[in-house]
This record gives structure tokens, sequence and C-alpha cells, in this order.
């Protein structure tokens, strides 16, 4: 997890006979954003690559859910191959991210992760010094 925000939001409505907009009234939303790991393709190098949820009310698990959704949903975009993983089935990240039997695992989400985050850190570090070395392995050649 990035970050995981509530808050309130103005609904405005603009009424071009008026000239400005009207506040209708506020509504309360919930956003995320996830921070996912991805370990590059031939095109792009190892990084981390985001996912991000936005829901209405204060409803933190269908807001990670869908943030979740959301990066299972760029893997083309990002070139990932496309082996069947159960995470890049949009239907099967979202039936089971978003259910009661969800709750503990996307509570676990929401825990610091420091150590986990640190060693992921370090190894994309790891593997974009290894391309950058074998780009210029290849260019010396």
């Amino acid at each position: 997890m990035g970050e995981l925000r509530i808050g309130a939001v103005a609904v405005e409505l603009d009424i071009p006979e008026l000239g400005f907009a009207v506040e209708l009234g506020e509504i309360t939303l919930t956003e995320c954003e996830t921070v996912n790991q991805f370990t590059g393709s031939k095109t792009q190098p190892a990084q981390f690559t985001r996912g991000y949820g936005l829901s209405f009310g204060q409803t933190e698990r269908k807001a990670i859910s869908v943030a979740l959704v959301d990066r299972a949903l760029r893997w083309k975009e990002l070139g990932e191959d496309d082996e069947g993983a159960p995470a890049q089935d949009e239907e099967f990240v979202l039936s089971h991210a978003d259910n009661i039997q969800a709750t503990g695992f996307l509570e676990h989400i929401k825990l610091p992760h420091y150590v986990d985050f640190q060693s992921e850190l370090e190894l994309v570090r790891k593997l974009r010094r290894q391309a950058t070395q074998a780009t210029e392995t290849e260019a010396a050649q």
C-alpha cells in the first residue's frame, strides 16, 4: 500500500446561465494507491508500478480492491507475459479481493511492510544495475 486516504469532496454544478459553479454538497471518497513490483521486460528496466483505486464512501477495502484490479489490468501495457496467471485476470482478482473472505488479506495490505519493501527495492536496484551493465557491455563490443 502506497497511500490510503479518506476525505470529503465538494460536488459542483457549472451553470452557464449564471456564469459560475454552484456547490450541491459534498461526498466522501476513499482513495488508494498501491506500489507493485515489476521486474521489467525487454524494453523496460525493472521498476515499481502503481495501482489506483477510488470508491464512494469510507470503503477502504473496496478502494484497495479497485487498486489491485487496476494494476492487474495493466499487464499488457507493461509488456508482461500472459501466462494465464490469476493475478492477470481482472474477474478473478475482483471476485477474490472484494468479498468477506478477503478482509484479512486486504487488512494485511494496510500494515507497514518496511522489510518486504526494502528487499524488493534492493532487488529492483540490482536488476537495473545488471541491465545497465549488459547494455554497456554490448555497446563496448
